[in-house]
């Protein structure tokens, strides 16, 4: 994953914050058999000791508004992918009927299940069931609360920011399925009090490997499994892909346009940022105004097909090989002429993104050291000439590290200077050992890389 807001550098502390101390549950809910399975970890998880049943009735209150982000209608705006993951949950979860009613409007009578998402009746449901108040929670934080409300049974999810409910929904899904309990003729949800926000601004994954890359469909499933686990980048960017490489400067045929609009439009249901890289520089003039109009001129196009977030990469460039006489007249030659070039067309870039699409995330740089440790002459150049949006990526210390620190990730971003860093790690990366499949935890990684990057 690439991008992102980095927050707040001045407030350390801040959760979801570079720099925030590491994520894990409040000491009260530790060693609790209790709790149910609930991946990734909430940030702070306990009992309430009432567990509520979900029968073939269920009500469902939502608060008055608009049901669509991009209406322009007044009222606070509804996410309608979180609406339509939690019907589509309690569905899954055996409700046979639901009936939806407005915040402040009567409830049904009867003895069925009421589910409330989001909207003051939320709040109020939320302080009853003894959640704690939103407080400092941050964009992407959600609190969930199961139990009973004025004598019935209850669950109620107020989000932060775009992704908040819709996180919650993926938390209620998990608490609804056969691993938490809900299963069975009763059908029970347990009962839980859930405060949790994301220890990451931007998190996801990278399709960057060699070899033959996935299919549309293989695309779509991980977009949706990226949904399920709370995870809000992917980025695109293929090794043998060669529109995004030497024919950077040429449109993707009509099939893999319609393609990349299937996937912006999966990416959107899932909260998910389409990202996507070009690597122009094995082809591509770097002091030329025309090359650079030709690669703003891509991402435009790119832009069209529904990509949101974009990243220039640079790792495979030679310090003493130029592809036009005016790179050798312009720069020179060494680290810092090549470093001096690629920011450049960074800040090209950044400026025309910033001017033509400001809704975009901000551009990345995958420099050529990505891997090296510490201060260099290519890097103290880059850093200097380098917009101070951009930022830089890097893999660790080492091409595959088999740990990265957070005193790595500290003397990193000292060699990066102001550049907010997107630690794009290679695990697991297939095409330097393909007879071998990489199954296992992600481990040997400090919790201050994630909290300490602006994308992880």
């Amino acid at each position: 994953a690439l991008g992102g807001a980095p927050g707040a550098l001045a407030d350390p502390g801040a959760p979801g914050r570079p720099g925030a101390p590491a994520t894990s549950p409040d000491e009260d809910g530790r060693g609790d058999s209790r709790l149910p399975s609930v991946w990734p970890r909430p940030q702070s998880m306990t009992t309430s000791g009432s567990a509520v049943t979900l029968g073939d009735d269920v009500v469902l209150v939502v608060p008055g508004g608009r049901v669509s982000r991009a209406d322009s209608g007044s009222g606070p705006a509804l996410d309608p992918y979180a609406l339509e993951a939690l019907r589509s949950l309690l569905r899954d979860a055996g409700a046979r009927r639901i009936t939806e009613v407005r915040d402040g409007d009567p409830l049904p009578a009867g003895g069925a299940l009421v589910v409330r998402a989001d909207g003051a009746g939320a709040d109020r449901a939320l302080r009853s069931l003894g959640v704690r108040e939103p407080g400092d929670l941050p964009r992407g934080g959600y609190r969930l609360g199961v139990g009973r409300v004025d004598g019935r049974d209850t669950v109620a999810l107020a989000g932060t920011g775009e992704d908040g409910l819709f996180h919650g929904v993926q938390t209620l899904r998990q608490l609804t399925g056969p691993a938490a309990g809900a299963s069975g003729a009763d059908r029970t949800v347990p009962g839980v009090r859930i405060r949790d926000w994301p220890g990451t601004a931007v998190r996801g994954l990278t399709e960057g490997f060699y070899g033959t890359p996935w299919t549309l469909r293989q695309r779509l499933a991980q977009l949706d499994f990226m949904g399920r686990t709370k995870q809000n980048r992917y980025l695109y960017a293929p090794g043998d892909d060669p529109y995004r490489q030497a024919r950077w400067r040429e449109p993707y045929p009509a099939d893999q346009r319609a393609d990349f609009r299937a996937l912006a439009q999966r990416a959107e249901a899932n909260h998910v940022t389409l990202a996507w890289a070009v690597s122009p520089g094995q082809a591509m003039c770097l002091s030329s105004e025309r090359d650079v109009r030709d690669l703003n001129r891509k991402i435009d196009a790119m832009w069209a097909l529904g990509v949101r977030a974009f990243q220039l990469q640079f790792q495979n460039v030679s310090y003493s090989e130029w592809h036009c006489e005016q790179d050798a007249e312009t720069f020179g030659s060494g680290p810092e002429a090549a470093a001096k070039a690629q920011a450049r067309v960074a800040d090209a870039v950044a400026a025309h993104l910033a001017a033509r699409h400001p809704g975009a995330g901000p551009l990345s740089l995958m420099p050529t050291e990505y891997f090296q440790d510490g201060t260099t002459e290519y890097r103290a150049a880059l850093s200097h000439a380098l917009d101070r949006r951009v930022e830089v990526a890097w893999t660790g210390v080492g091409v595959v590290p088999r740990t990265i620190t957070g005193r790595e990730l500290a003397g990193a971003r000292r060699a990066f200077g102001p550049h907010p860093l997107v630690t794009m790690d290679n695990y697991p990366v297939n095409d330097f050992a393909r007879d071998r499949i990489f199954l296992g935890p992600y481990t040997g990684r400090e919790p201050a890389v994630a909290t300490g990057s602006a994308a992880l």
